[in-house]
């Protein structure tokens, strides 16, 4: 799969799973903090932004980073809901030892 390919498929699985929950662009952008302008920019594959707004727009779905690059009929064979929960309390303990490793080093 190619780097257009690829922004092709996250820009419909956005699109998809916003309109599976029922959500706007207006609503999924604001609460991805990016404009609907752009929203809607990535929807049609005219642009896919940062890193930041991949997990941004992750977070806003309340899905998995991963689950916006996966092809439609696609499924991932585990428990979703209990790994969500793991990967929530893992990138909190990852969150929390940076910062704990970013006050360390300010203080010498």
């Amino acid at each position: 799969m190619n780097s257009i390919e690829l922004g092709n498929l996250y820009g419909d699985n956005i699109k998809r799973i916003r309109l599976s929950k029922n959500m706007s662009q207006d609503v999924l952008s604001e609460k991805a903090e990016i404009s609907p302008g752009f929203l809607s920019e990535i929807e049609n594959h005219k642009k896919t932004g940062t890193f930041d707004t991949f997990a941004k727009i992750a977070e806003a779905l309340d899905v998995e980073p991963y689950e916006l690059l996966l092809p439609q009929n696609e499924t991932v064979s585990f428990d979703s809901k209990k790994t969500k929960q793991l990967m929530k309390q893992l990138r909190k303990n990852v969150c929390d030892t940076m910062n704990t490793i970013e006050s360390f080093l300010s203080t010498n």
